[in-house]
């Protein structure tokens, strides 16, 4: 089985309605019942009860689903992942703060981690003696500090320029 053959599957057994698995996915109802229809033969049982009135999952259908449902789940997850790591928006990114300043930025934290699902946050404290010590090692991704900072080798932002959107 193809995987839109399987996708065309789940959401028929999710929908138990062609015309509402059709308008789901973007295709024909025709071509939600050819796919059903060849699905039934390659396997060689009806996966589907269908009356003029009503369409219910076989037991054999229902047995499918369950077998079919979790392994979509991970590999529709395993590509979302791939795509993010692709794309920058996954990994683990490492924060440092200075005693509890990272409470003044939880939403901000918060509004990171909903837009980068597939992202970790580590959080480490600073030591006020030595603020820059682990951004400089690289142990930390991001600092956030009291300013002016010096350093000509690291890039210094404004809390108020980050939360503003960039462009």
């Amino acid at each position: 089985m193809e995987m839109r053959e399987i996708e065309i599957f789940l959401t028929a057994a999710e929908e138990l309605h062609f015309s509402r698995t059709a308008e789901r996915l973007g295709i024909s109802p025709a071509r939600v019942s050819q796919t059903i229809k060849k699905q039934e033969r390659r396997i060689g049982a009806p996966l589907f009860d269908r009356t003029t009135r009503a369409v219910r999952l076989s037991p054999l259908g229902e047995q499918l689903h369950q077998a079919l449902k979790s392994g979509h789940r991970q590999i529709m997850q395993g590509i979302a992942t791939a795509q993010a790591t692709a794309d920058g928006t996954a990994g683990t990114l490492t924060l440092g703060t200075l005693g509890p300043y990272s409470l003044q930025i939880k939403n901000v934290l918060d509004l990171f981690l909903a837009r980068h699902p597939n992202a970790r946050l580590q959080h480490r404290e600073i030591q006020p003696a030595s603020p820059l010590d682990l951004l400089k090692s690289g142990e930390l991704d991001v600092a956030y500090l009291w300013l002016p900072i010096r350093e000509p080798e690291l890039t210094v932002r404004a809390a108020a320029d980050a939360q503003r959107p960039a462009g």
